[in-house]
């Protein structure tokens, strides 16, 4: 197993069609990738089977987005280590001082998994999960 901080489009293409999300295009994959804060993909003998992205302002306020497994991985640890690995290197980009906040809009039946990555779900505020990253 290999993670990678970059894609290519076509492994974006290939993933997406993996798991029957709608397709978008190379072109389409290429500006999505380009205008990425981050990316993670998880390779194994150097085929896509995990990835997840993450987008936003590059300041305060993000979105994990993407987060894709292959059928034949998923329930095996992942897409979990897509996620955590995002946090993970978000953190460590943090200068002193610095807070951002990550969402994610869980589809149907996938919040318990993102909660299971250390978002947290506060109906009051919100429908989707989040976490707040601080280097304080």
């Amino acid at each position: 197993m290999e993670i990678r901080y970059k894609i290519s489009p076509q492994d974006l293409y290939d993933i997406r069609e993996a798991v029957n999300w709608r397709p978008i295009n190379l072109k389409q994959s290429k500006i999505a990738l380009d205008n990425s804060m981050m990316v993670v993909g998880i390779y194994e003998e150097n085929t896509i089977v995990a990835m997840g992205r993450l987008v936003g302002d590059y300041s305060c306020k993000s979105m994990l987005t993407d987060v894709i497994v292959k059928p034949e991985y998923q329930g095996k640890g992942y897409g979990k280590l897509v996620v955590t690995s995002i946090l993970e290197k978000c953190k460590r980009n943090l200068d002193i001082g610095d807070r951002i906040c990550i969402e994610a809009n869980p589809t149907t039946g996938n919040r318990e998994f993102y909660i299971s990555c250390g978002l947290e779900y506060n109906p009051e505020e919100q429908d989707g999960v989040y976490i707040w990253l601080e280097n304080i």
